[in-house]
């Protein structure tokens, strides 16, 4: 079988996604690029763009006759997931607001209630919701009260609930109780982000605000390098890519919204929290896969502010040991630190499953013990 070439495969569908956000005609299947169509139809959904093909106008004519088939049943399963996903999440955020729980949804969910025209577009497994300050008791007896169950990989400063919907789909989501998983990072954004100035998600639910754009394309520069230096799971898979073509459309799109005031707005954010060389990292994907107009000011700007070197180390860092230690000193309460050492030492089964997939019949304790001394051999030689 032979293989489609990958590079030549993203600099198509980069091609596409341009012409589809500049309203103009999709660019033809190139004759030269063939290979196997599943592996091109993963591809596809890595970048999570297959509904944004789909609806664009003639687009898949071209195309080969068994990926058009595959990425139309994409598109379809993208359509099918919202309908489910926005009902649960509109029913949750409204019993969080009557229960006087301010709820700010960010990155992916609010992004596609804000910034695309069709909030299905926007491909994404789950919503993350940010509860400051929020009572945590309070907060789980309203998920329960709305059919959501504690679920997947729950971290010290994050927890995964899911419900079941009326088509058969589980909605997820991200329940943050800082703006980051990383302590050390919330540390370091909480200061300057205006997580008070919200965006309203009328799409979404009456009452559901989101973060505002500003806010959420540093958010979205955060989540990007993350991804890219600690990985994420699609599917089965730990993919450790930074240039998936929605994280690019959702640059664009905010930034085609950005006035003068908002790009300063930008500038002088990232400058406060040490993020200019993430946001101008993202800004460049952007024009580079989708020709985004970035003010030439505003790229001088980024690239003449200092980073902050603690969140540089931070993910950019390989030790485990050393991100430790910095979210312990950042943690804001016994409680908060107490949750951190917890999930070191005894993560959830999920984390157990991904990090040892070959002893996934293993009981437990065996896998936590195996996990320690993996631990301890690293610290004695010295590659914690």
């Amino acid at each position: 079988m032979v293989v489609m070439n990958s590079l030549a495969l993203d600099a198509y569908l980069a091609r596409c996604t341009s012409a589809i956000l500049r309203g103009e005609v999709v660019p033809p299947w190139p004759a030269d690029l063939s290979g196997d169509s599943r592996a091109a139809a993963a591809r596809i959904g890595f970048h999570g763009i297959a509904l944004l093909i789909a609806q664009a106008p003639g687009a898949l004519d071209s195309w080969p006759e068994e990926l058009a088939r595959k990425l139309r049943e994409q598109a379809g399963l993208q359509t099918f997931w919202e309908a489910g996903h926005r009902a649960a999440i509109a029913r949750l955020l409204e019993a969080l607001a009557d229960a006087g729980i301010t709820a700010v949804v960010t990155k992916g969910t609010a992004l596609a209630y804000s910034a695309y025209a069709d909030p299905a577009v926007r491909r994404r497994g789950d919503t993350d919701i940010f509860l400051p300050q929020a009572d945590r008791g309070k907060v789980r007896r309203v998920l329960r009260a709305c059919g959501f169950w504690e679920a997947g990989d729950t971290k010290a400063l994050q927890e995964s609930w899911q419900a079941d919907s009326a088509i058969g789909l589980e909605p997820a989501v991200d329940i943050h109780w800082r703006i980051n998983a990383s302590a050390a990072v919330s540390r370091l954004l909480e200061a300057e982000l205006r997580f008070d100035s919200t965006v309203p998600l009328e799409k979404l639910s009456p009452r559901a605000r989101g973060v505002s754009p500003v806010d959420n394309l540093i958010l979205t520069a955060i989540n990007r390098s993350a991804h890219g230096q600690f990985g994420y799971f699609s599917d089965s898979d730990r993919i450790f890519e930074s240039n998936r073509l929605v994280w690019a459309i959702d640059t664009h799109l905010l930034a085609r919204s950005f006035g003068p005031d908002e790009w300063q707005t930008l500038t002088d954010r990232a400058t406060r929290t040490g993020t200019t060389k993430l946001v101008s990292d993202s800004l460049a994907f952007a024009e580079r896969a989708l020709g985004t107009l970035v003010p030439p000011s505003i790229t001088q700007a980024l690239a003449a502010a200092p980073a902050n070197p603690d969140l540089a180390a931070y993910l950019g860092s390989s030790s485990h040991l050393w991100r430790l230690k910095a979210d312990l000193a950042a943690c804001t309460s016994l409680g908060e630190l107490g949750r951190v050492l917890r999930y070191v030492a005894l993560p959830s089964d999920e984390f157990l499953q991904a990090r040892f997939p070959e002893a996934s019949g293993w009981p437990r304790p065996a896998l936590h013990l195996r996990r320690w001394c993996e631990g301890a051999g690293k610290l004695l030689i010295g590659r914690s």
